[in-house]
């Protein structure tokens, strides 16, 4: 299910598992799922739930990052999409980070409806038919 993506993160904001977290993974999967039906099929890494000491490893971090851009390379692979990876010891994500994936996530949404809008003009300009996907 969509939830709207907070982009007004600031430094003074805190990151937490539920509902940030919940809904970053939340709408992943479901651009995910908007990808399969009108552009190209992507599969997710799993999204694990774990911590170490209150604080969630570097893979959290990246299956995150992982699957972001493995949805942005579905929808638009040259759209200029960034992503970052972590490493144990190292800073994980911050503020900025947060508004980074979540404007994505808001890009990547907007990206799937032009798509999605563009369909039925593209079938009418090649000539009838759905073109290059299907659309439920």
């Amino acid at each position: 299910m969509w939830q709207t993506p907070k982009t007004s993160w600031a430094a003074t904001d805190e990151f937490r598992l539920e509902p940030d977290y919940e809904r970053i993974r939340g709408n992943l999967e479901h651009l995910q799922a908007w990808a399969g039906r009108i552009a190209r099929r992507t599969e997710l890494a799993p999204m694990p739930e774990e911590e170490i000491d209150g604080l969630p490893y570097p893979e959290f971090f990246n299956r995150v990052e992982q699957n972001l851009a493995a949805v942005a390379a579905a929808v638009c692979p040259r759209a200029g999409y960034e992503t970052r990876s972590f490493a144990a010891g190292k800073p994980v994500w911050d503020w900025r980070d947060l508004d980074r994936i979540e404007g994505m996530e808001e890009q990547i949404g907007r990206d799937l409806q032009a798509i999605e809008n563009s369909l039925p003009d593209l079938a009418f300009l090649l000539g009838g038919g759905t073109f290059g996907a299907i659309l439920s």
